[in-house]
């Protein structure tokens, strides 16, 4: 196959300068002499990167999700595509669904072709910035090991929302990515920019990745794997639901001993090629909308970001009466998906109160709207999985019920429950219900204790 190093290239449009410069005085403002990183703690999306630097004012306490952590209790398609397909399988708890919905994709490797650092338009400022890191300027004979590496494809998985999607990285020097236990050379490597072309199409449209990296766990002496994900409904284009898709990566390779996070510590750039199936992520059965009325009172923790020049925090009791809630399921391979949004609410709702009443609570550990779910009217109640972003004003769980346990489901009964939690508690301190607080623009922690109410019990429908 001929390799048509230009086409790849031209393919991804140029991210902003601003973007870089936006990242580097974020990651400037919290680095450390030392930093370490988790793998599952980096979910960096380009689209929400602006709300993530404003949240930097606060300390708050995240647990990074370890990549075994795909049960059902934890489930979501990404958690499931970034446990290795070998430990699924001699773990014996793959979800034949799910598996399907991966082997349906179908994927075929393409071209790839290399950019070195010396190839690079600011060639020289980010050599110069090697040496204000304490590292050795660029030396060819250092990396020309890196094209060697040769792409391949192993898993991709489109659910109609998110594109999840790994890449193994052959290469003999497979070793220098298992940071940061290694000696000399400590590389990682990250999607920095894609887009894709549909079929039949000659447009190719740029894809946002919303986070990934090479996962330590998933690799040998001869191979890595490098996995990524992106959230399709907060994209710029609508992702196409049938034919095959092109997608078109370009892989920054990082030294990470300059910078494991930003361009920056780039020294090649890997640009891919890989197509799929786009039509396995296409919805089993059709969506089902309902509107759902709440009634009572409830006190909210409202996080109030509408004037940037001071945020604050505070709690409010608000009645409910009024309220209704747009409830939509999709039935997809991967698992039963249910949105909510703020259909209508009493006049003199703000922006801010809708947001706070849909604010997702993933653990019950936070403020904000937690969900659970049980089957039957005796079962247990279980936790919702999540994926890594939603939007502004919306909430969505996935239910790890699957097209071949539709019929037991419908038979006993598919309840989901909401429960409200607010702060009672801040830092030992205890706050009232007409409690507020401006954000400072240091750094704080908040630990708070909380209290929950219910606001509804809705049964979903089942196909």
């Amino acid at each position: 196959m001929e390799k048509k190093q230009y086409n790849v290239r031209d393919t991804i449009p140029d991210t902003p300068e601003s973007f870089y410069d936006t990242v580097e005085r974020s990651l400037e403002s919290c680095r450390e002499p030392k930093r370490e990183r988790s793998w599952g703690g980096l979910r960096l999306n380009r689209r929400l990167l602006i709300p993530l630097v404003a949240a930097l004012v606060l300390l708050l306490a995240g647990t990074a999700v370890a990549a075994g952590m795909w049960l059902r209790d934890n489930y979501s398609p990404t958690s499931y595509m970034e446990t290795a397909r070998e430990k699924r399988e001699e773990q014996g708890k793959t979800i034949s669904d799910v598996e399907q919905a991966i082997e349906s994709a179908a994927p075929k490797t393409g071209d790839y072709s290399f950019v070195m650092l010396p190839e690079f338009e600011d060639a020289q400022v980010l050599d110069d910035f090697r040496v204000q890191q304490g590292q050795p300027r660029y030396n060819e004979a250092d990396w020309a090991w890196v094209r060697d590496i040769v792409p391949q494809v192993e898993e991709v998985l489109i659910d109609g929302r998110t594109l999840a999607f790994n890449i193994r990285l052959n290469t003999d020097h497979a070793q220098a990515f298992r940071w940061p236990d290694v000696e000399g050379q400590w590389v990682d490597a990250l999607v920095d920019n894609m887009s894709f072309r549909k079929e039949g199409d000659s447009m190719t449209y740029p894809l946002w990745s919303s986070g990934g990296g090479v996962n330590p766990e998933m690799g040998t002496d001869s191979w890595a794997t490098l996995y990524t994900d992106a959230i399709l409904d907060q994209q710029d284009v609508s992702f196409p639901t049938e034919g095959r898709v092109e997608l078109t990566v370009e892989i920054g390779l990082r030294d990470a001993r300059v910078d494991d996070l930003a361009p920056i510590g780039n020294v090649a750039k890997l640009y891919y090629t890989f197509s799929f199936d786009a039509a396995a992520g296409t919805e089993v059965a059709p969506a089902v909308v309902t509107e759902r009325q709440l009634s009572g009172s409830v006190v909210l923790t409202v996080d109030d970001w509408g004037d940037p020049a001071k945020p604050r925090m505070y709690n409010k009791r608000v009645s409910l009466d009024g309220v209704a809630l747009k409830e939509e399921v999709r039935y997809r391979q991967t698992g039963v998906y249910v949105t909510y949004t703020v259909e209508s609410a009493p006049e003199g709702w703000t922006e801010p109160l809708t947001s706070a009443i849909l604010y997702p609570n993933r653990e019950g550990k936070w403020h904000g709207l937690y969900m659970e779910y049980r089957i039957g009217p005796e079962g247990e109640w279980l936790p919702v999985g999540h994926e890594n972003w939603g939007k502004f004003g919306e909430n969505t769980v996935i239910l790890p019920i699957f097209p071949s346990e539709y019929g037991k489901a419908k038979a006993e009964g598919v309840t989901l429950r909401l429960t409200e939690y607010y702060g009672t508690a801040l830092n030992g301190t205890p706050i009232g219900e007409d409690w507020t607080m401006d954000i400072p623009a240091g750094a704080m922690t908040l630990d708070f204790e909380l209290a929950s109410q219910e606001i509804g019990t809705f049964e979903l429908p089942m196909p």
